[in-house]
């Protein structure tokens, strides 16, 4: 018999939910020493690989789910170790830009390495192929637009 989080063709949404948040959670405390190496947490990390798609304050909140006064922290932590500046926005006094340093990219590719080295090593506990069909469930499941 199912369980809640079982359907009839095996997991249920969500217990595939679950699995994913237990992944992504094991990869970042994983790679956290590595991030903490750099300067940066997991947060603060993603906070530096958005600014580009998402340059103003507000956005980067909404687009990662945080209060506009933990960007505001964050982003001040970012400026403090010198891997983001604010700029003005013509027109518009009261907005700001926030544009990546040279420190600020090279923390990120460092970041990326780090993370994209503990989910490789998970990736590799799978057959071969499953990660490409992996990949591609997940491109299907993102809507347009997201991250």
């Amino acid at each position: 018999m199912p369980t809640s989080n079982e359907g009839p063709g095996g997991p249920g949404a969500w217990a595939i939910q679950t699995h994913l948040w237990h992944l992504l959670q094991s990869v970042l405390d994983e790679a956290a020493p590595a991030l903490g190496a750099v300067g940066l947490t997991p947060k603060a990390f993603f906070l530096l690989a958005g600014v580009e798609e998402h340059p103003f304050p507000a956005e980067l909140a909404r687009g990662m789910h945080l209060t506009p006064p933990t960007v505001t922290y964050l982003v001040k932590q970012m400026e403090a170790k010198g891997f983001v500046t604010r700029r003005s926005e013509p027109g518009d006094l009261r907005k700001f830009r926030i544009v990546l340093t040279a420190a600020g990219r090279g923390a990120v590719r460092r970041g990326h390495a780090a993370i994209g080295a503990v989910m490789g090593g998970r990736l590799a506990r799978l057959a071969p192929g499953e990660a490409g069909a992996f990949d591609r469930v997940l491109r299907i499941l993102v809507p347009p637009g997201a991250g």
